[in-house]
């Protein structure tokens, strides 16, 4: 092996050390947060199961004799453990519930965030301009366990012949992308003109019922007009509850060439209060633009999933 295969196998194996430490973090905070919530629900519990049987002893004096004051004891005791879980799962939906829970998370991210920060570096892997961040493990197992390929290009090969498509890991990672662009309506767009020249944009955006086709729109006076038609685009997405954002690089535009009104039932309902914003005449004079995903990645500090957009055009059915 090359001086230089070595040299990658020493980072691959760098990468695989970083992502596991994440992957632990990430294990530790889910599991963290499980019991955080476990622990607000039985304290609950134990209140209200407390609350109940001092009332019970408050009023054991008109219990009939024959009783006693266990058989009593018992069943307040379950009924009020029942009811304190249920309200205790019911606090957690509710506002303050969640920002209970918010603030336990951001304790225990902090508390991770040098793995979490390390990982996240190594999410990708570049090898002559080509991401191939889900070769590596394979790729060492190739060279290391089996001494199948004596090169990493030998080796990125095999790997690529032998990979089968993980349906699976796709669709997981396209409902994630689903849930948080149903979840968000702002994203930061990238764009630059003909000479070279980047700006950037908050705009309010729309989904359509083709995963990764998006809708926005802009004034023809505007700068984006002639950046949209150069083609140059990259966006980011605002973060949602869950802190799942979308971004992508890989983005097609097109004018639609339609009127505003073909798109205003979806800003009605996605983007409530838009409307209130933009006069009859304005909304006549707004440009509709397509924005077509290739791909897009859905990233937050525990995950992070890469979606593939296909079969983006049809062909047109033969005639005969």
């Amino acid at each position: 092996m090359s001086s230089a295969d070595h040299e990658l196998v020493t980072t691959m194996k760098q990468r695989e050390f970083h992502i596991k430490r994440r992957q632990r973090a990430t294990d530790a905070i889910h599991y963290e947060l499980r019991r955080y919530r476990a622990l607000i629900v039985a304290a609950v519990a134990v209140l209200v199961a407390t609350a109940l049987l001092c009332m019970l002893f408050a009023l054991r004096n008109t219990l009939p004799a024959a009783w006693g004051w266990w058989r009593p004891a018992i069943v307040t005791a379950l009924i009020g453990a029942i009811l304190g879980a249920y309200i205790g799962q019911s606090l957690l939906h509710t506002g303050y519930g969640r920002k209970l829970v918010a603030g336990k998370e951001n304790r225990v991210r902090e508390k991770y965030s040098a793995d979490l920060h390390a990982g996240r570096r190594w999410l990708q892997y570049y090898y002559k301009g080509e991401n191939i961040s889900g070769y590596v493990s394979q790729i060492l197992y190739f060279i290391e366990a089996e001494r199948r390929f004596d090169s990493v290009d030998a080796a990125l090969a095999g790997a690529k012949a032998s990979r089968r498509p993980g349906t699976d890991v796709a669709d997981r990672a396209m409902d994630r992308f689903n849930h948080a662009a149903a979840h968000t309506n702002l994203a930061a767009i990238a764009s630059t003109d003909r000479f070279g020249q980047p700006s950037i944009r908050l705009m309010r955006f729309v989904t359509s019922d083709r995963p990764g086709i998006w809708y926005v729109t802009t004034a023809p006076d505007s700068p984006k007009v002639e950046e949209f038609e150069h083609g140059r685009l990259a966006l980011l997405t605002q973060p949602t509850e869950s802190g799942d954002t979308i971004s992508s690089n890989r983005v097609r535009t097109k004018c639609l060439g339609t009127s505003f009104a073909t798109i205003t039932e979806l800003y009605r309902t996605q983007v409530p209060g838009y409307l209130n914003g933009l006069t009859e005449d304005e909304q006549q004079r707004e440009l509709v633009y397509e924005l077509t995903l290739e791909s897009a990645t859905v990233d937050n500090w525990l995950e992070h999933d890469v979606v593939e957009f296909r079969s983006w055009e049809r062909p047109e059915p033969d005639r005969q």
